[in-house]
């Protein structure tokens, strides 16, 4: 997937590049167009968060990847313009973030670029109308993710599978309509819906497989409420994205002192200093540079996380800006940004809604709180595919410049040729070199000897408690996929604040003792109080842990 997604983005920074130099009609322009898209994507390919995904079981590289193929989509879908049949690339379009939703939400994110594509190919400037674009984008997002992701299960949540299905049969029936009678407007917009209903119902297997119960059965969806619950991940909790202030009063905010003096009572300039130092610059700025200018090696961190009294917490992982030599990707990225808005600004702005998008907006919407449990880079790969774009433009106007200067095509063509060569060594082969020991998985076997040794450090029939994703996935894929001592019980601490956890663990071999009733474990709450509540909460628990 992750390969795939590079080439779609030299197929992209093809695609740009000729939408003002025009298609390559010589050698020379060639060089200047095959040459300087391939280095931008091979620059991608080799960035820290992206080829970490590539090498991890994780949903970000698939992520990436529907993210570089509706981009292509629509320029495809813009090349082709007026031609007979082209609306098919919208239609799949429509299909591709249909099947993403069953992977990531990250992906409809494309729809701004998407939306100012077609708008710039079908219409003038305006304001009225770049306004009325953004609304159309906004609407269209809503109804994708409120009418369909959200609402199609809140439907079947408030009034049973028979309501949302009927939708779905009416819209299905009507689209056929809208085409038989010749339609084209609706049944196109229609078609989409439908496509989109098609892709997201690969979800559906989620819910199959939980019917069935598997011994790892998370949130066990096998009802409609559970799978309500399990699509809007309440066990995660629920957040303000607007309100910087109550993520600095949430319990999870254990460094709080950074930024403020009174955690329940932070003045406005101590809201605004902890969005810009935390979740802007040490959450997306500095794994920004990571990719294009360097990372810093795990033992010389100095990215200093410090209390507002001057003293030290501990150390990240900061930027190491000669990490490669000179930072040529950031500088060529930068470049290439602004020789873009030079040549073609309507399609760079396309390209600058996709990178904000895919950056600035989840900065807004995840709204973290400080420490996050683990590094959180790989949310941002489709800005920094967005950006590698601009690379290969860079590249692309200092290659135009050099054969400007060079009257003798035959001269330009060697000297550019030896710039690519000369720029591919120290970009992504640089790159390649510099990283690949830290990128490598070969003989890495730390998580399967580690849940190999925890298991058999247990005696028979053992109960072993973790804390969390990384403790507990080792465990349970050694267990589950490989066979080995699956008469040990694991038992996760960070999910015992859900009753389907509970319920597993009382019912589910290796079964767990509990003397408490199925259907008391729903109501289990958390007591909060002093005296005699506290005093009964305190027996009660000290019960389990005995009968645990």
């Amino acid at each position: 997937a992750s390969a795939f997604a590079v080439m779609f983005l030299y197929l992209i920074g093809v695609q740009l590049i000729e939408e003002w130099r025009g298609r390559a009609s010589s050698i020379s322009d060639q060089i200047i167009l095959y040459g300087s898209a391939f280095i931008g994507a091979m620059t991608f390919a080799v960035t820290d968060s992206h080829w970490f995904n590539a090498v991890e079981a994780e949903v970000y590289a698939l992520s990436t990847f529907f993210t570089a193929i509706c981009v292509w989509l629509i320029l495809a879908w813009s090349r082709h313009s007026g031609e007979s049949g082209n609306v098919r690339y919208i239609i799949i379009i429509a299909y591709m973030l249909g099947l993403a939703t069953g992977i990531h939400l990250l992906n409809l994110l494309t729809l701004p670029f998407i939306a100012l594509i077609v708008y710039f190919k079908k219409y003038e400037f305006s304001f009225q109308g770049f306004a009325a674009t953004i609304g159309i984008t906004l609407l269209v997002f809503m109804t994708i993710y409120l009418g369909i992701i959200k609402g199609l299960p809140n439907m079947a949540n408030e009034f049973g599978l028979l309501v949302p299905s009927l939708v779905v049969i009416g819209i299905f029936a009507i689209t056929a309509y809208m085409i038989k009678s010749n339609n084209p407007q609706w049944s196109v917009i229609l078609t989409c819906v439908v496509m989109i209903f098609m892709g997201f119902s690969t979800y559906a297997t989620i819910f199959i497989r939980a019917t069935q119960h598997p011994n790892i059965n998370e949130n066990n969806p096998d009802t409609i409420e559970g799978a309500l619950a399990y699509m809007n991940r309440d066990q995660y909790g629920d957040w303000s994205i607007l309100d910087r202030a109550s993520t600095l009063k949430r319990p999870e905010n254990q460094y709080w002192n950074r930024y403020v003096k009174n955690k329940n009572n932070p003045t406005s300039q101590e809201v605004r200093n902890f969005v810009w130092n935390y979740q802007f610059k040490e959450m997306y700025l500095r794994y920004f540079f990571w990719q294009f200018a360097g990372k810093e090696d795990y033992a010389k961190r100095s990215w200093e996380i410090t209390k507002l009294d001057g003293s030290l917490i501990k150390k990240l992982q900061g930027i190491n800006w000669f990490r490669y030599g000179l930072p040529l990707a950031l500088l060529f990225g930068i470049a290439g940004m602004g020789h873009h808005f030079y040549r073609d600004p309507k399609r760079a702005l396309a390209v600058l809604a996709l990178f904000l998008a895919t950056g600035l907006m989840i900065i807004v919407y995840l709204n973290q709180y400080d420490p996050q449990p683990r590094e959180r880079d790989y949310s941002y790969v489709g800005s920094f595919f967005a950006f590698s774009i601009w690379i290969s433009i860079g590249l692309a106007g200092l290659l135009e410049r050099v054969k400007e200067l060079l009257s003798n095509d035959s001269l330009s063509k060697m000297v550019n040729i030896g710039l690519l060569s000369v720029i591919f060594i120290a970009m992504p082969f640089t790159m390649v070199y510099t990283d690949y020991h830290e990128h490598d998985r070969t003989g890495n076997y730390v998580a399967w000897d580690y849940a190999y040794n925890m298991l058999n450090s247990c005696e028979p029939n053992g109960i072993i408690f973790t804390n969390g994703d990384n403790d507990t996935f080792p465990l349970w894929y050694i267990q589950e996929v490989e066979g080995v001592r699956k008469d040990v019980r694991v038992v996760n601490l960070s999910l015992l604040n859900t009753p389907w956890y509970i319920e597993q663990l009382k019912n589910q071999e290796p079964k767990i003792p509990l003397q408490i009733k199925d259907e008391h474990i729903p109501k289990i709450d958390p007591i909060i109080g002093t005296g005699m509540a506290l005093e009964k909460w305190t027996t009660e628990w000290t019960s389990m842990k005995r009968q645990l």
